[in-house]
């Protein structure tokens, strides 16, 4: 089996640099057109997945179902909240994005330029917005998701030839890289893992053997 972790597409806010965090914004139509060629590309590949876990985030369930090629909604009518749960697609908590608090939905470049300094270039140091998350509150349930895939892999609850896609969100993704790797908090945002982007995570019963690699650099460069 293969298990991959895929960024979901571009919305709005990513193009305004604003924080989205764990509010519930839905793609954009870029976001949805990088989904399609993702789509395509794992096709290409031998990736389509089997299995999807998905952020509860909108963003992400829908990024999932384009990949996956799950043909449940017309993604331009009807809008996916976080209510949605489509039976293809299993919804993991732990799996949303880092919460910013007070700050969500903000333009920080504008409005604080410290605390993005703070957040992005000094991690270690890094002290959150009121109602927000800190890094080792995100790398806690990074850390939660990975351990449940060791133990469903262990339980025989995957198949062998099964192709596990977790969909998820920048910062998720990068508190699992370091779950993974534990690698130094101040090394958090040292690669880059952007919309739509595909890394394959490899979960050992030897935990000291877990790794990743990256498969797709995914699109431009966004929040």
């Amino acid at each position: 089996m293969r298990i991959l972790l895929v960024r979901h597409g571009q919305t709005d806010l990513n193009v305004q640099k604003r924080l989205q965090g764990s509010s519930d914004i839905p793609l954009n139509e870029r976001g949805r057109q990088q989904a399609r060629i993702t789509h395509d590309y794992v096709v290409e590949h031998g990736l389509l997945p089997t299995r999807v876990i998905s952020s509860p985030l909108g963003r992400a369930i829908e990024t999932g179902c384009i990949i996956a090629g799950i043909d449940l909604i017309d993604y331009q009518e009807k809008e996916i909240s976080r209510d949605y749960k489509p039976e293809e697609i299993e919804i993991e908590q732990n799996l949303i994005e880092m919460s910013f608090g007070i700050y969500e939905k903000r333009n920080m470049q504008n409005e604080n330029p410290a605390f993005l300094h703070e957040c992005f270039d000094r991690p270690e140091g890094y002290n959150p917005p009121v109602d927000g998350e800190c890094y080792d509150e995100v790398v806690e349930r990074a850390g939660r998701v990975v351990e449940k895939l060791r133990a469903r892999i262990q339980t025989g609850d995957f198949k062998d030839n099964d192709i596990v896609m977790l969909v998820s969100h920048g910062a998720l993704s990068h508190a699992m890289f370091e779950y993974i790797k534990k690698t130094p908090r101040s090394k958090y945002w040292d690669v880059d893992f952007n919309n739509c982007a595909i890394a394959e995570l490899f979960i050992a019963s030897d935990r000291a053997k877990d790794d990743y690699r990256f498969i797709s650099d995914g699109f431009e460069k966004n929040w």
